[in-house]
């Protein structure tokens, strides 16, 4: 048994095993060291490195802004995830009916710099 949960850091788990395409994720409740013992939700995910700077923009942007930046991918023929950027998307209304093509997004500013907006820092993400 990992140190980890022996030692009583990890004291719930949400989801533990979980596989969503090439994703992995575990989801957890922890228990933070020291007086208060405060307990604290802990997500994992593991993605592909092709993956990491849409996942990164994801996952450290408020709601808002993802749903803006996807909106905006929309608008300009693309669609965005947690996965990739996607050009040459081809919609029937709200249905898509081609996938397009992944872009190259080795860092979190290209992905930004493909949807054409300046790059925000995660500090910066929850407006």
């Amino acid at each position: 048994m990992p140190y980890f949960v022996h030692a009583g850091f990890l004291t719930d788990d949400l989801v533990s095993a979980e596989d969503n395409g090439s994703q992995k994720k575990y989801l957890g409740v922890c228990r933070l060291p020291g007086e208060n013992q405060k307990h604290r939700r802990i997500d994992i995910i593991v993605v592909p490195y092709d993956e990491y700077a849409c996942a990164l923009v994801y996952f450290t942007g408020s709601a808002h802004l993802n749903r803006s930046l996807r909106l905006l991918a929309k608008k300009s023929g693309m669609s965005l995830s947690e996965h990739s950027l996607n050009t040459g998307v081809i919609r029937k209304g709200n249905e898509k009916v081609f996938e397009g093509t992944p872009l190259p997004t080795p860092t979190e500013e290209s992905v930004f710099r493909h949807l054409g907006v300046p790059y925000r820092p995660p500090e910066e993400r929850d407006h």
